[in-house]
Protein backbone atom coordinates (compact mmCIF):
# COMPACT_ATOMS: atom_id res chain seq x y z
CA UNK A 1 0.00 0.00 0.00
CA UNK A 2 1.49 3.36 -0.99
CA UNK A 3 2.50 5.52 1.94
CA UNK A 4 2.01 2.72 4.48
CA UNK A 5 4.36 2.78 7.46
CA UNK A 6 5.67 0.08 9.68
CA UNK A 7 3.77 -0.27 12.96
CA UNK A 8 5.32 2.14 15.40
CA UNK A 9 6.59 4.58 12.78
CA UNK A 10 3.78 6.98 13.70
CA UNK A 11 5.21 7.44 17.19
CA UNK A 12 8.43 8.80 15.75
CA UNK A 13 6.74 10.84 13.04
CA UNK A 14 4.28 12.82 15.17
CA UNK A 15 6.98 14.67 17.11
CA UNK A 16 5.25 14.34 20.50
CA UNK A 17 8.14 12.32 21.93
CA UNK A 18 10.75 14.79 20.65
CA UNK A 19 8.98 17.63 22.44
CA UNK A 20 9.80 15.85 25.69
CA UNK A 21 13.33 14.83 24.77
CA UNK A 22 12.44 11.18 24.28
CA UNK A 23 13.70 9.10 21.40
CA UNK A 24 11.09 6.45 20.59
CA UNK A 25 12.16 2.93 19.72
CA UNK A 26 9.82 1.91 16.90
CA UNK A 27 11.00 -1.73 16.96
CA UNK A 28 10.25 -2.12 20.66
CA UNK A 29 6.93 -0.34 20.18
CA UNK A 30 5.99 -2.68 17.32
CA UNK A 31 7.04 -5.74 19.33
CA UNK A 32 4.97 -4.60 22.30
CA UNK A 33 2.01 -3.82 20.07
CA UNK A 34 2.22 -7.24 18.45
CA UNK A 35 2.30 -8.94 21.87
CA UNK A 36 -0.70 -6.85 22.96
CA UNK A 37 -2.61 -7.81 19.82
CA UNK A 38 -1.95 -11.50 20.53
CA UNK A 39 -3.69 -11.19 23.88
CA UNK A 40 -6.40 -8.83 22.57
CA UNK A 41 -7.32 -10.58 19.31
CA UNK A 42 -9.06 -13.62 20.77
CA UNK A 43 -12.57 -15.03 20.45
CA UNK A 44 -13.32 -14.18 24.10
CA UNK A 45 -12.15 -10.58 23.76
CA UNK A 46 -14.11 -10.20 20.53
CA UNK A 47 -17.19 -11.53 22.29
CA UNK A 48 -16.73 -9.07 25.17
CA UNK A 49 -16.27 -6.12 22.82
CA UNK A 50 -19.31 -7.09 20.75
CA UNK A 51 -21.45 -7.87 23.82
CA UNK A 52 -20.70 -4.40 25.17
CA UNK A 53 -21.93 -2.89 21.90
CA UNK A 54 -18.53 -1.41 21.15
CA UNK A 55 -17.17 -0.91 17.67
CA UNK A 56 -14.23 -2.74 16.15
CA UNK A 57 -11.42 -0.76 14.55
CA UNK A 58 -9.94 -3.64 12.50
CA UNK A 59 -6.73 -3.76 14.52
CA UNK A 60 -6.34 -7.55 14.53
CA UNK A 61 -4.00 -8.96 11.89
CA UNK A 62 -5.34 -11.61 9.50
CA UNK A 63 -4.20 -14.78 11.23
CA UNK A 64 -6.07 -13.98 14.47
CA UNK A 65 -8.73 -11.63 13.13
CA UNK A 66 -10.95 -14.60 12.23
CA UNK A 67 -11.25 -15.74 15.87
CA UNK A 68 -11.76 -12.22 17.17
CA UNK A 69 -14.42 -11.46 14.56
CA UNK A 70 -16.30 -14.71 15.25
CA UNK A 71 -16.49 -13.74 18.92
CA UNK A 72 -17.32 -10.16 18.04
CA UNK A 73 -20.22 -11.18 15.78
CA UNK A 74 -21.61 -13.50 18.46
CA UNK A 75 -21.32 -10.76 21.07
CA UNK A 76 -22.96 -8.18 18.79
CA UNK A 77 -25.84 -10.58 18.11
CA UNK A 78 -26.39 -11.01 21.83
CA UNK A 79 -26.07 -7.27 22.38
CA UNK A 80 -28.73 -6.56 19.75
CA UNK A 81 -31.11 -9.16 21.15
CA UNK A 82 -30.68 -7.88 24.70
CA UNK A 83 -31.17 -4.31 23.59
CA UNK A 84 -34.39 -5.19 21.77
CA UNK A 85 -35.57 -7.19 24.81
CA UNK A 86 -34.93 -4.17 27.04
CA UNK A 87 -36.95 -1.95 24.66
CA UNK A 88 -39.85 -4.41 24.58
CA UNK A 89 -39.86 -4.75 28.37
CA UNK A 90 -39.88 -0.97 28.69
CA UNK A 91 -42.86 -0.81 26.32
CA UNK A 92 -44.55 -3.53 28.37
CA UNK A 93 -44.23 -1.47 31.56
CA UNK A 94 -45.57 1.63 29.82
CA UNK A 95 -48.49 -0.29 28.32
CA UNK A 96 -49.41 -1.81 31.70
CA UNK A 97 -49.29 1.65 33.26
CA UNK A 98 -51.52 3.02 30.51
CA UNK A 99 -54.03 0.21 31.07
CA UNK A 100 -54.22 1.16 34.75
CA UNK A 101 -55.22 4.73 33.95
CA UNK A 102 -58.84 5.54 34.76
CA UNK A 103 -61.26 6.77 32.13
CA UNK A 104 -60.00 4.75 29.17
CA UNK A 105 -62.56 4.17 26.46
CA UNK A 106 -63.41 0.51 25.75
CA UNK A 107 -61.74 0.86 22.35
CA UNK A 108 -58.52 2.30 23.85
CA UNK A 109 -58.49 -0.39 26.56
CA UNK A 110 -58.94 -3.10 23.89
CA UNK A 111 -56.09 -1.69 21.79
CA UNK A 112 -53.80 -1.52 24.81
CA UNK A 113 -54.70 -5.06 25.86
CA UNK A 114 -53.89 -6.29 22.35
CA UNK A 115 -50.60 -4.39 22.42
CA UNK A 116 -49.81 -5.91 25.81
CA UNK A 117 -50.37 -9.42 24.42
CA UNK A 118 -48.15 -8.72 21.41
CA UNK A 119 -45.37 -7.29 23.60
CA UNK A 120 -45.62 -10.21 26.03
CA UNK A 121 -45.20 -12.70 23.17
CA UNK A 122 -42.29 -10.76 21.72
CA UNK A 123 -40.61 -10.53 25.12
CA UNK A 124 -40.90 -14.29 25.65
CA UNK A 125 -39.51 -14.94 22.16
CA UNK A 126 -36.57 -12.57 22.73
CA UNK A 127 -35.82 -14.14 26.11
CA UNK A 128 -35.54 -17.51 24.35
CA UNK A 129 -33.28 -16.01 21.69
CA UNK A 130 -31.02 -14.43 24.34
CA UNK A 131 -30.82 -17.74 26.22
CA UNK A 132 -29.95 -19.64 23.03
CA UNK A 133 -27.33 -17.10 21.98
CA UNK A 134 -25.82 -17.17 25.49
CA UNK A 135 -25.35 -20.96 25.32
CA UNK A 136 -23.39 -20.89 22.05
Amino acid sequence: MAGAREPGAEIAADGACAEHGVQPDAERYAAGRNEGLKSYCTYDRGFSVGRAGSGYASVCPDPVARDFLAGYQHGRELYGLQRRLDEVNSDLRKTKASLAEPGLSPRARSQLAERLEDLTRESAYLEQQVAQASRR
